[in-house]
């Protein structure tokens, strides 16, 4: 009996020592938030601006959200961003996600 546990057990460790050293992978690092040179100089609204101040200057918006929660949030799309209003008042913008093209 003691022969067969013995046994059992260095079959055991000789197959999970094969397996550690035959399994390999390749790490991939991509950096979050990285965005295309040409997207960094985008022009937006900055915080505070108005409804009206953003439609003058960006004209109209390619999609909207309806106001949602209290306080009132929405979202304009437009091609390159996203701009966040409370009520009437831009809270933030952010660039649409493009990654940079790898070389």
């Amino acid at each position: 009996m003691l022969i067969r546990i013995i046994t059992a057990f260095s079959v055991s460790i000789g197959v999970s020592l094969f397996l550690i050293n035959t399994t390999h992978a390749e790490v991939i690092q991509i950096p979050i938030a990285s965005q295309s040179e040409d997207l960094q100089a985008v022009n937006r609204p900055q915080r505070g601006s108005s409804k009206a101040n953003v439609l003058a200057q960006y004209g109209e918006a390619v999609s909207s959200t309806d106001n949602v929660g209290e306080p009132p949030i929405s979202r304009w799309e437009y091609q390159d961003f996203y701009v966040i209003f409370e009520s009437d008042i831009v809270i933030h913008s952010v660039l649409k996600h493009r990654p940079k093209h790898l070389p």
